[in-house]
């Protein structure tokens, strides 16, 4: 490795570092707007309605038992009927276990000497106001992980493979700055986490195809089942994976084509 190389490596580096912590301070900017209005419908409706009413059941009641256990968002328990969630059940589940995870860290926090502001936010994580606020963030921090994919896709593309590392750091700065995803994650809704995972799914089914690792494949399949998990609409991204598969069959069988007519050849010669 030249030196050339480390210092450009270096530049690289630095110029992405910086471009993530703008993406983060931009989602994350006046993340607690509209005082607790709640404008958006459907974070509305989640963070009101919703995980309020999401929690493990009591002992005796299976989990997946789905007419009794308070983990399905899909019934009514007290009303014995069914309710209209239509989104994927697993960034419903993050936001819960998270806005618990912050409120049982309050009195830890205050004994620690946090700001008294701080550890109201946490005391108040698992309310309605709370779950908003926790909401936003977490989108935030899924939608600053894809610009970070984002970059990753493009350099192994264009980057590391043909020397043009600055076409990832174009592609996370059109990420970062994209004010369609800035606004996205300025709600609870799902479709910013699910780009995360949709992208994750497309960068490992890249790496899974060039390399044919099975460790890939695995980040291939979690990325491909989580993005389903948070919106269904994400379906087709099963076909990464697929492709993937296709391109790896596909290359073997060329290789082993021509591995016989090499031996084939030699044993002509021989004779």
């Amino acid at each position: 490795m030249t030196k050339e190389t480390t210092q450009r490596g270096w530049l690289v580096g630095v110029t992405l570092a910086l471009l993530l912590l703008a993406a983060f301070v931009l989602r994350t900017w006046h993340v607690d707007y509209a005082d607790g209005q709640l404008p958006h419908p459907d974070e509305r409706s989640t963070v009101a309605f919703y995980a309020p009413s999401i929690h493990w059941p009591p002992a005796g009641i299976s989990p997946l038992d789905k007419r009794q256990s308070p983990l399905n968002p899909l019934w009514d328990i007290s009303r014995g009927e069914r309710r209209s969630y239509t989104y994927g059940h697993f960034p419903l589940y993050l936001l819960v276990l998270t806005a618990n995870t912050a409120n049982k860290l309050a009195p830890l926090a205050e004994q620690l000497g946090a700001p008294a502001d701080f550890v109201t936010t946490l005391r108040t994580a698992n309310g309605v106001p709370g779950f908003a606020i926790v909401g936003r963030i977490i989108m935030a921090v899924a939608d600053t992980l894809t610009v970070l994919l984002v970059f990753l896709l493009a350099d192994r593309i264009y980057g590391r493979r043909k020397g043009y590392r600055w076409v990832g750091l174009l592609a996370a700065a059109f990420a970062a700055f994209s004010v369609l995803q800035i606004q996205l994650s300025h709600f609870f809704a799902v479709d910013p986490i699910s780009t995360t995972f949709t992208v994750l799914a497309v960068y490992g089914a890249l790496r899974m195809a060039q390399g044919r690792s099975w460790g890939w494949a695995v980040v291939t399949g979690v990325g491909a089942g989580l993005a389903i998990a948070s919106k269904f609409s994400a379906l087709p991204i099963l076909a990464a994976p697929v492709v993937a598969g296709f391109l790896i069959w596909w290359r073997g069988r060329g290789e082993r084509k021509r591995g016989k007519e090499g031996k084939a050849g030699k044993e002509g010669k021989t004779v």
